[in-house]
């Protein structure tokens, strides 16, 4: 086991499994309420750190690249699903070390019943540091012989993943535009037609027979007077022009949402299995 005098030292560091493949980072160390000693870390195991499982630290051995565990990364993300919420209960732990302990059981070829693991798990995780060395010390061993048994011809297998990308039902609204209303004065010049009337003098010249009524009565005050004259008034209409206010149209804004498809694209990662046989390497998905 790991002495972890400097907690500091844990927190964001990576944490790789068995087999080499990174497990995750360590988050939050967890202590021991009576002996005040780290006892359980949490692991982000899931994509974007969105997933968080709990190790037992007695398990956590310091490498050169970070801290290592003696299980693989699965088994991990598979540990019980305890809520990180800053406590654990007696419960919790207890599910947690039941867990581990039937790793511990599965590795060493033990078909035993769950009383079974309970009791290994009360052996092998005690309060003592001694009774847990000795326990992480069994769980090694164990895994040699299993190593042995694959190597003298025990079937196994290897479960490759990938990722894929998932958009889910969460999108990003963005502004794209706006669109305003508004007025302005713009002058133009407007023309119509509008009737109007003028009067105009005609002269009309007629020659009178000197001797009928109206030439004898004419001529009774001929040179009688000078000056005399006749006037007569002309008047013409002009258009008077006005202006009057009048709706002429309205206009609106309004909003309509459009549905289509957008292609989006990320690098995603696959994991490739190898067969290594007698030295060569060779792709598992082409036979050996």
């Amino acid at each position: 086991m790991t002495d972890f005098q400097n907690l500091d030292t844990l927190h964001g560091a990576t944490l790789f499994g068995n087999d080499g493949e990174k497990i995750g980072k360590i988050g939050e160390v967890y202590l021991d309420d009576q002996t005040n000693q780290p006892t359980f870390a949490t692991v982000n195991t899931g994509l974007f750190g969105m997933n968080e499982s709990f190790v037992p630290l007695d398990q956590v051995q310091k490498t050169a690249d970070g801290y290592t565990v003696p299980f693989t990364k699965e088994f991990v993300k598979d540990a019980p699903n305890i809520a990180a919420d800053g406590d654990l209960s007696p419960e919790e732990e207890q599910r947690i070390y039941d867990y581990y302990a039937g790793h511990r059981a599965t590795v060493a070829g033990v078909d035993s019943t769950h009383e079974a693991h309970t009791a290994e798990t009360r052996e092998g995780y005690g309060v003592a540091d001694a009774d847990r060395t000795h326990a992480a010390d069994a769980h090694h061993a164990a895994a040699a012989d299993v190593r042995h048994d694959a190597v003298a011809g025990a079937e196994g297998d290897v479960v490759a993943h990938a990722e894929r990308l998932v958009t889910g039902d969460t999108v990003q609204q963005r502004e794209t535009g706006r669109v305003r209303l508004r007025k302005q004065v713009v002058t133009d010049t407007q023309t119509v037609e509008v009737p109007v009337r003028r009067e105009e003098v005609h002269i009309e010249r007629e020659v009178i027979d000197p001797n009928s009524a109206e030439a004898r009565v004419a001529g009774d005050h001929a040179f009688q007077g000078d000056g005399e004259e006749v006037v007569i008034t002309t008047h013409e209409e002009r258009p008077v022009v006005t202006t009057e206010t009048v709706a002429t149209e309205r206009v609106s804004l309004s909003k309509e949402a459009t549905q289509h498809t957008e292609q989006v694209s990320a690098d995603v990662r696959h994991e490739e299995i190898i067969v290594d046989e007698d030295g060569a390497a060779r792709d598992a998905h082409k036979g050996l």
